[in-house]
């Protein structure tokens, strides 16, 4: 029988992407001692980029409760293979392929119970997906729309286009939503939307919806909504890379709005359970919000890029190689 327990002797070789000033990131060394008795050593094979929270954070501008302090870890979405588990896990075992949150770093010590394990069956893509469609789908199950209601979703970048799947894989009928950006506009269509409209599409005010998520970080699209919706309709915000202030609109009040914020996931593990059944079993457009791919090496100029605005993906994907 193979041994599982990770060897008391040795450290292992780790490069973490750090934060050491707005704009300015660097790859530093350090050693990973074995991993503790509850704990796993992870190799990262593929990484995500989260641009909404992470960029701002990138940039110097995140607003946020309490000031930056660097030098700062960067990511939260990794995917790595097991190199060795401590004494007391036993769910787990060297080779196998798990999501966790240790962001942007060759190799991790992580706990085993926030290690999600990934079926075989499922593409490395995927499964970091499961990360933010947990995180969304907290925001869903908060305003828990019947199937029956129409709902609206403003902003499909990563976080609407995953709330878009959500919605539909929870069986909500009619969801529409509006994005500015007519290249997303198929793939909004493809992963299920009623109706995918340009802003200046929407009235100036109706009362169409009984519940929205607001998820483009933007003051506009924000007002858009609340002047969209039904009296007592229910919002959630799910985008947390806000670039302005979001603000109540006349509407807010004269409707009588309910609203509420989500933030992270409701419960990683049980979502993960159901998330990668569901997409074995309804195969998804899902892979699709990748549509850039990277690797680790070209971490440092990916995040520039992004910066100055001259590439603008949906989600980027990091496939990590030999340093």
């Amino acid at each position: 029988m193979e041994d599982n327990t990770a060897s008391p002797y040795g450290s292992t070789p780790s490069k973490s992407l750090l934060l050491t000033a707005a704009r300015r990131l660097a790859w530093l060394p350090m050693d990973l001692p074995p991993p503790a008795s509850h704990e796993v050593l992870l190799q990262t094979c593929t990484g995500a980029i989260s641009i909404g929270s992470e960029l701002p954070l990138y940039c110097g501008t995140a607003r946020a409760s309490q000031p930056t302090r660097y030098p700062r870890m960067t990511g939260y979405e990794s995917l790595g293979i097991v190199l060795a588990c401590g004494s007391s896990v036993q769910h787990l075992h060297r080779g196998d392929r798990v999501v966790s949150f240790y962001g942007h770093r060759t190799h991790s010590i992580v706990p085993a119970a926030k290690a999600l394990l990934v079926p075989d069956s499922i593409s490395d893509a995927l499964a970091l997906l499961a990360i933010l469609t947990c995180d969304t789908a907290k925001g869903v199950r908060k305003v828990a729309p019947s199937y029956d209601e129409p709902v609206l979703i403003t902003g499909a970048g990563a976080i609407g286009l995953l709330t878009l799947f959500i919605l539909k894989a929870y069986g909500v009928s009619i969801v529409d939503v509006v994005e500015p950006s007519a290249e997303r506009h198929a793939l909004t269509l493809h992963l299920g939307a009623s109706r995918v409209m340009h802003p200046r599409e929407m009235p100036p005010s109706s009362e169409t919806y009984a519940a929205a998520f607001e998820c483009s970080s933007s003051a506009e699209a924000f007002a858009l909504l609340q002047h969209n919706m039904r009296p007592e309709g229910r919002v959630c915000i799910l985008a947390d890379g806000n670039r302005e202030p979001l603000v109540l609109a006349p509407a807010f009040h004269e409707k009588e709005l309910s609203i509420v914020a989500s933030s992270d996931g409701w419960d990683y593990q049980a979502h993960a359970a159901w998330y990668f059944n569901e997409v074995q079993q309804h195969p998804s457009h899902l892979e699709r919000l990748f549509d850039l791919h990277v690797s680790s090496n070209e971490l440092i100029a990916t995040f520039a890029q992004l910066a100055t605005g001259s590439i603008h993906p949906i989600k980027v994907l990091v496939h990590y190689e030999p340093f």
